[in-house]
Protein backbone atom coordinates (compact mmCIF):
# COMPACT_ATOMS: atom_id res chain seq x y z
CA UNK A 1 0.00 0.00 0.00
CA UNK A 2 1.19 3.46 -0.70
CA UNK A 3 -0.34 7.02 0.34
CA UNK A 4 0.79 10.39 0.99
CA UNK A 5 -0.16 12.48 3.69
CA UNK A 6 -0.03 16.46 3.73
CA UNK A 7 -0.23 18.17 6.96
CA UNK A 8 0.29 21.93 7.81
CA UNK A 9 1.31 22.26 11.98
CA UNK A 10 -0.02 24.79 13.67
CA UNK A 11 -0.60 25.25 17.70
CA UNK A 12 -3.44 22.95 17.92
CA UNK A 13 -1.12 20.51 16.30
CA UNK A 14 1.31 20.81 18.48
CA UNK A 15 -1.38 20.99 21.67
CA UNK A 16 -2.11 17.56 20.47
CA UNK A 17 0.94 16.03 19.66
CA UNK A 18 2.27 16.96 23.22
CA UNK A 19 -0.28 15.52 24.80
CA UNK A 20 -1.15 12.50 23.17
CA UNK A 21 3.06 11.94 23.15
CA UNK A 22 2.68 12.51 27.34
CA UNK A 23 -0.29 10.14 27.18
CA UNK A 24 1.58 7.23 25.63
CA UNK A 25 4.60 7.60 28.40
CA UNK A 26 3.74 5.66 31.64
CA UNK A 27 6.17 7.32 33.92
CA UNK A 28 5.70 10.91 32.24
CA UNK A 29 1.83 11.39 32.57
CA UNK A 30 1.91 10.14 36.97
CA UNK A 31 4.26 12.61 37.49
CA UNK A 32 1.37 15.30 38.80
CA UNK A 33 -0.07 12.51 40.77
CA UNK A 34 3.01 11.58 42.28
CA UNK A 35 3.81 15.13 43.21
CA UNK A 36 0.57 15.83 44.45
CA UNK A 37 0.79 13.12 46.47
CA UNK A 38 4.60 14.23 48.22
CA UNK A 39 2.71 17.50 48.99
CA UNK A 40 0.13 15.70 50.25
CA UNK A 41 2.63 13.39 52.70
CA UNK A 42 4.34 16.54 53.55
CA UNK A 43 1.24 17.99 55.18
CA UNK A 44 0.17 14.88 56.92
CA UNK A 45 3.49 14.87 58.60
CA UNK A 46 3.57 18.63 59.55
CA UNK A 47 0.26 18.35 61.23
CA UNK A 48 0.98 14.44 62.85
CA UNK A 49 4.22 15.92 64.01
CA UNK A 50 3.95 17.84 67.29
CA UNK A 51 6.78 17.24 69.00
CA UNK A 52 9.22 18.24 65.69
CA UNK A 53 11.17 14.95 65.34
CA UNK A 54 10.97 14.45 62.25
CA UNK A 55 12.36 17.79 61.61
CA UNK A 56 12.77 19.64 57.94
CA UNK A 57 11.04 16.18 55.91
CA UNK A 58 8.10 17.52 55.41
CA UNK A 59 8.49 20.23 53.79
CA UNK A 60 11.26 18.26 52.05
CA UNK A 61 7.86 16.04 50.44
CA UNK A 62 6.34 19.81 49.52
CA UNK A 63 9.00 21.44 48.50
CA UNK A 64 9.79 18.08 46.41
CA UNK A 65 5.74 17.77 44.60
CA UNK A 66 6.22 21.39 44.19
CA UNK A 67 9.40 21.11 42.41
CA UNK A 68 7.84 18.14 40.18
CA UNK A 69 4.80 19.90 39.72
CA UNK A 70 6.20 22.96 38.58
CA UNK A 71 9.03 21.24 36.19
CA UNK A 72 6.15 19.04 34.69
CA UNK A 73 4.23 21.99 33.52
CA UNK A 74 7.03 24.47 32.53
CA UNK A 75 8.66 21.53 30.34
CA UNK A 76 5.21 21.53 28.33
CA UNK A 77 5.06 24.82 28.19
CA UNK A 78 9.09 24.92 26.98
CA UNK A 79 8.06 22.08 24.16
CA UNK A 80 5.33 24.41 23.09
CA UNK A 81 7.13 27.61 22.78
CA UNK A 82 10.29 26.01 20.91
CA UNK A 83 7.72 24.86 18.70
CA UNK A 84 5.80 27.76 18.08
CA UNK A 85 8.85 29.66 17.51
CA UNK A 86 10.42 27.36 14.97
CA UNK A 87 10.29 28.41 11.39
CA UNK A 88 8.21 25.57 10.60
CA UNK A 89 5.19 26.20 11.58
CA UNK A 90 2.98 26.68 8.88
CA UNK A 91 4.87 25.49 6.32
CA UNK A 92 3.56 22.07 4.77
CA UNK A 93 5.22 18.72 5.46
CA UNK A 94 4.27 15.92 3.04
CA UNK A 95 4.80 12.08 4.10
CA UNK A 96 4.41 9.23 2.09
CA UNK A 97 4.25 5.94 3.51
CA UNK A 98 4.90 2.82 1.08
CA UNK A 99 5.64 -0.79 1.53
CA UNK A 100 9.32 -0.17 2.37
CA UNK A 101 9.51 3.05 3.67
CA UNK A 102 8.35 6.56 4.87
CA UNK A 103 9.27 9.69 3.04
CA UNK A 104 9.30 13.26 4.61
CA UNK A 105 9.75 16.04 2.58
CA UNK A 106 9.55 19.35 4.64
CA UNK A 107 10.28 23.12 3.74
CA UNK A 108 14.05 22.63 5.13
CA UNK A 109 15.18 18.96 4.53
CA UNK A 110 13.58 15.42 2.99
CA UNK A 111 14.55 12.16 4.48
CA UNK A 112 13.76 8.38 3.98
CA UNK A 113 12.95 5.97 7.39
CA UNK A 114 12.77 2.53 7.18
CA UNK A 115 9.82 0.81 8.89
CA UNK A 116 12.37 -1.39 10.64
CA UNK A 117 14.17 2.10 12.31
CA UNK A 118 11.21 2.77 14.09
CA UNK A 119 11.05 1.31 17.77
CA UNK A 120 7.88 1.89 17.93
CA UNK A 121 4.67 2.67 16.68
CA UNK A 122 1.68 3.87 19.06
CA UNK A 123 -1.74 3.83 18.44
CA UNK A 124 -3.24 7.08 20.86
CA UNK A 125 -6.78 8.18 21.69
CA UNK A 126 -6.10 11.03 18.30
CA UNK A 127 -3.51 9.56 16.24
CA UNK A 128 -0.01 7.46 15.83
CA UNK A 129 2.77 8.12 17.22
CA UNK A 130 6.09 6.69 15.05
CA UNK A 131 9.47 6.78 17.77
CA UNK A 132 12.31 6.36 15.26
CA UNK A 133 15.51 4.67 17.00
CA UNK A 134 16.57 8.40 17.26
CA UNK A 135 15.51 11.49 16.87
CA UNK A 136 12.04 12.99 16.97
CA UNK A 137 8.70 11.41 17.33
CA UNK A 138 6.42 11.93 14.75
CA UNK A 139 3.04 11.95 15.16
CA UNK A 140 -0.27 11.90 13.16
CA UNK A 141 -3.54 12.81 13.98
CA UNK A 142 -6.17 10.47 13.15
CA UNK A 143 -7.64 13.21 10.76
CA UNK A 144 -5.29 13.23 8.14
CA UNK A 145 -5.94 10.12 7.08
CA UNK A 146 -8.38 9.51 4.75
CA UNK A 147 -9.18 5.96 5.28
CA UNK A 148 -8.94 3.72 8.05
CA UNK A 149 -7.01 1.15 5.95
CA UNK A 150 -4.65 3.51 6.19
CA UNK A 151 -4.43 3.55 10.01
CA UNK A 152 -4.46 -0.15 9.56
CA UNK A 153 -1.21 -0.57 7.63
CA UNK A 154 0.82 2.13 9.57
CA UNK A 155 0.01 0.08 12.75
CA UNK A 156 0.74 -3.22 11.03
CA UNK A 157 4.35 -2.11 10.68
CA UNK A 158 4.60 -1.94 14.24
CA UNK A 159 4.47 -5.94 14.24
Amino acid sequence: MEFNLKFIPDENYYKEAYDEMVSSLKYKKSVPYFASALIFVGIVFYFLDKSGVIGIFPFLFICSGLFELFKFYNEKRKWMKDRLDSRILGKEIQIEFTDEMIKINGPFSNGELKWFGLKKIVKSKKGILLKPENGLSIYLQDKMFSSDEQIKFILSKGN
